[in-house]
């Protein structure tokens, strides 16, 4: 069905004439080059009981026009809608969570891809345990060459009573994996003060409320950001991740022990820390954050190890030993 579109309203399309089980939202910026992937990935599912909700974030190219393509080529049940500004991955989120209509909403970003089982092992799980209030999956992250970095997680079961506490310093649910009820969800789940860290800041709040579940068999390929974005990551990690995580923290104190409470202030603190790594005239503060994960307790050989190596002068001399493996005899 074409209807009558105005500026930053939706257009339903080919609308079904009853709700469907599942919304899939998609937050697309700059995303006419990668909505090919992201979107041929969710129309190869094997359940085919859903509709899909691109959301263009004011995109200066036509990442609107090739989503409302491609979703017409594939013959899914779509809505595309424009945001008058851009507002952040967040916004457009919560915008396309407002227009869902499925029993569950799951989130793909647009440089991300589903594996064909992905929605129908999902659905199955949350289907089967009404006190599941989200439901992850194992991914691979991999580089910009589609070259394995590593698994999402590890040794985690496919239940989690209490997955809530793992998510302080352990985000082993990301975005194109998660899966929630819509009625859990509300209107505006993401808090849209958070440049990052605003998927944990949900995942925790769900999970607090139930059991969270886990599909154990890789189902999503997550591709990394580039390098020139991990000082300006540390950043927002430092703004805006850590007092999230603080918050958290005060409003379970009651509920969480000293080690988790600091296992989850080191992680973060680590984490900033490898941000920096390389980046230049970062050592000095990329040292002081990995100290402070080894002080909190959080795995403090290896950012020990880090800190060794990453040194000015360590980098330097290994620079020059490989340099002169390389030298033809």
């Amino acid at each position: 069905m074409e209807g009558t579109r105005h500026p930053g309203e939706a257009t339903p399309e080919n609308a079904p004439g009853s709700a469907l089980k599942v919304s899939v939202v998609i937050p697309a910026y700059r995303a006419a080059d990668l909505l090919d992937i992201a979107i041929g990935s969710v129309a190869r599912q094997t359940f085919k009981d859903f509709e899909v909700i691109v959301v263009d974030d004011a995109s200066p190219d036509d990442t609107e026009t090739v989503a409302r393509r491609l979703l017409a080529e594939h013959g899914l049940v779509h809505t595309v809608v424009r945001q008058a500004v851009n507002g952040g991955p967040a916004a457009a989120r919560n915008r396309g969570v407002a227009l869902a209509q499925g029993e569950y909403v799951a989130f793909l970003d647009a440089d991300d891809e589903w594996l064909p089982e992905k929605l129908a092992r999902q659905v199955a799980l949350m289907d089967a345990d009404p006190a599941m209030t989200l439901c992850g999956c194992q991914a691979d992250w991999v580089d910009i060459n589609g070259a394995l970095i590593r698994p999402l997680y590890e040794n985690l079961p496919d239940r989690l009573d209490d997955g809530w506490k793992l998510l302080f310093w352990n985000c082993y649910v990301a975005t194109p994996c998660a899966m929630a009820r819509r009625l859990d969800l509300g209107i505006a789940p993401f808090d849209t003060r958070l440049r990052v860290g605003e998927d944990r800041d949900l995942w925790i709040r769900l999970a607090s409320n139930g059991r969270v579940g886990l599909v154990q068999e890789k189902q999503v390929v997550i591709r990394t950001s580039p390098g020139s974005f991990m000082a300006r990551h540390a950043t927002l990690v430092l703004e805006d991740t850590l007092p999230m995580i603080r918050r958290h923290i005060v409003a379970f104190s009651d509920t969480l022990s000293l080690r988790t409470r600091m296992r989850a202030i080191g992680m973060l603190h680590s984490q900033i820390g490898k941000s920096l790594d390389g980046v230049p005239g970062q050592y000095l503060t990329s040292v002081s954050h990995l100290a402070r994960a080894v002080l909190l307790g959080y795995r403090p050989f290896d950012s020990l190890r880090q800190i060794v190596l990453t040194a000015p002068l360590v980098r330097t001399v290994k620079e020059r030993v490989k340099a002169r493996l390389q030298k033809p005899a």
